[in-house]
Parts: C-alpha cells; structure tokens; sequence
C-alpha cells in the first residue's frame, strides 16, 4: 500500500532588515567653552626705563575661558603667553628681554594667569587670579571692563578688558645677572610693568550669562 506524502513546504525567509541607524549628528562644540589665541586675545605692555616709555605686545598665546553654567561668577579663565614672543618693535630689545636678566624665556618658556574667582562690581567683572611668570607665582586683582562691542541680544561681540600691575623685580624680571651686573642701565630700569589684556568672545557663545553683567 502505497503511503501518501504530504507535499513538501517551501520555507519562506524573511526578507533580513537593516537596523535602522540614526543619522550622524555633528557633535556641538560646548557653548561654555571658548578656545583663546592670538586671534581673539591680546596681551600688550607698558615698560619704563628711567623717563623712556617701552611699549610691547605678545604675539603667541593659547588659553580657554569656561562658563560650567549661566552664573559669570563661576566662569575661570586660563591663559599661556609664550614668553619668546615678546615684541617691542626693536629685535636687539626683545633679544634682551628674552634673556636671563628679563623674561629667560629659554628656562620660562609660559606666562601663565590662572583665575581663581569672579565676581560682579559695579557693571564690570573683579578677577582674582595667579600670575606665574619665571616660576614665581603671585595673587593678583584686576578689575575688567565689560563691553559690547556690537550687535544685539545674542548677536554680535562682547570684550574683555583689564590690567594687572605687575611687580617685575618680585617676578626676577629687569634684575642684573651674570656679565649684566656691569652694565648701568640696570639701575634705570623700572621695577613694575603695567600688563594690559583684551579677550573678544562672540556673545551667543556665552549668553545668557553674560547679559545680566551687561545691564540686560
């Protein structure tokens, strides 16, 4: 007798899907952060020797303001000036002030100003910081002038001014060493350095915690 098979099932597959994969998103740079170099900060300075007034500016820099949230008074700001960069217009000068007896920027190659509070006063910002130059490292004030420089609302740029009043020969800066000992400008060479720094950020980077500071 013969046995009756059941036809044969064809398996059918299911078409294998993809999974579904989001689409790349460019990942946002943090709008607490602002990268600084010489393009958005300057650094300059006012010397004397005896009744010449030198001025100078720094032409490398490299730092970061950050803003952890919307409070002003949390922000901390961090910058290196390279100290070979010094400028003043005359290279004999600045081959001088590179030197051991000035900057010594080959064993101190970084100025460096750390904050270590902010606060509002009066319009303007207070920061309280240490500057670290030939590794001596002081507590310093400086009171910084906060402007809009144009546009509106989140549009347009805010700058940062302020100055420091640097005691150079605390620092080791302008004081005779080696063959310098016998060289007489030294006894003319003024003892502290007026430091002047401007720091412009896009103001949509920082809103909206700088516009309470700026009367908004």
């Amino acid at each position: 007798m013969m046995s009756m098979r059941e036809p044969m099932r064809e398996s059918v597959r299911e078409p294998v899907r993809e999974p579904v994969r989001e689409p790349v998103r460019e990942t946002l740079r943090d709008p607490t952060r602002f990268a600084l170099d010489e393009r958005t900060m300057r650094v300059t300075f006012t010397a004397w020797l005896g009744p010449l007034r030198v001025d100078g500016h720094f032409n490398k820099l490299r730092g970061e303001l950050l803003l952890p949230d919307t409070d002003i008074e949390r922000a901390t700001l961090r910058v290196d000036v390279a100290a070979a960069s010094v400028d003043t217009g005359l290279a004999m000068r600045d081959r001088h002030l590179r030197g051991p007896s000035f900057l010594d920027a080959a064993r101190f190659p970084l100025i460096t100003f750390a904050s270590r509070r902010v606060t509002r006063d009066n319009g303007d910002l207070q920061v309280v910081g240490v500057l670290t130059l030939r590794d001596h490292a002081v507590e310093m004030v400086t009171r910084c002038a906060l402007r809009r420089m144009d546009g509106e609302g989140i549009g347009g740029r805010v700058a940062f001014s302020g100055e420091l009043d640097v005691p150079s020969h605390a620092h080791g800066v302008g004081v005779a060493r080696g063959i310098d000992v016998l060289n007489p400008i030294f006894l003319v060479v003024g003892r502290r350095v007026q430091v002047q720094a401007r720091l412009v950020v896009p103001a949509m980077r920082l809103l909206p915690a700088l516009l309470p500071a700026l009367g908004h």
